[in-house]
């Protein structure tokens, strides 16, 4: 089942979401490891995802691409999105039911920490691949996709 529903730690946060995929993203950048506390920030991508409550969502960037978002109450994270984009990742503690999900993907991998080990069968990408594609996405939105 692709829909799910979710909410954070104190209950103020609530959703409803519908995965693009039954996969997790562990992303290993220095921000994520201080967002999440030293470990990977472990998101779900989503097609849709609708707050059934979310005055109590704090917003902040802290890149000149990249948006984050915290439950105001708890701290608890609950997404990352493009600037000016809808959330298309949320964090997979969020959902009240995670079952059929598996790491597919490591992103940053030359950044995860000395002490964690690379996830058996997950794809791997570096700092450089994803600034790649990073740099390919923002000049696609820039010209229209008119590349």
């Amino acid at each position: 089942m692709m829909e799910r529903s979710g909410g954070c730690l104190c209950g103020a946060v609530r959703l409803d979401a519908v995965l693009s995929k039954l996969a997790i993203v562990a992303c290993h950048c220095t921000q994520c490891q201080r967002w999440t506390g030293g470990g990977p920030m472990m998101s779900v991508p989503v097609s849709k995802v609708t707050f059934v409550s979310d005055e109590n969502i704090k917003e902040f960037s802290i890149s000149d691409w990249g948006v984050r978002a915290i439950c105001a109450e708890c701290g608890t994270p609950l997404y990352w999105r493009m600037m000016d984009g809808p959330v298309k990742y949320v964090t997979v503690g969020l959902l009240d039911d995670q079952t059929d999900l598996g790491i597919t993907e490591e992103i940053f991998v030359d950044c995860r920490a000395p002490w964690r080990d690379a996830m058996p069968g997950a794809a791997q990408s570096t700092e450089a691949e994803q600034n790649a594609l990073l740099k390919a996405y923002l000049n696609e939105q820039s010209t229209g996709g008119s590349s």
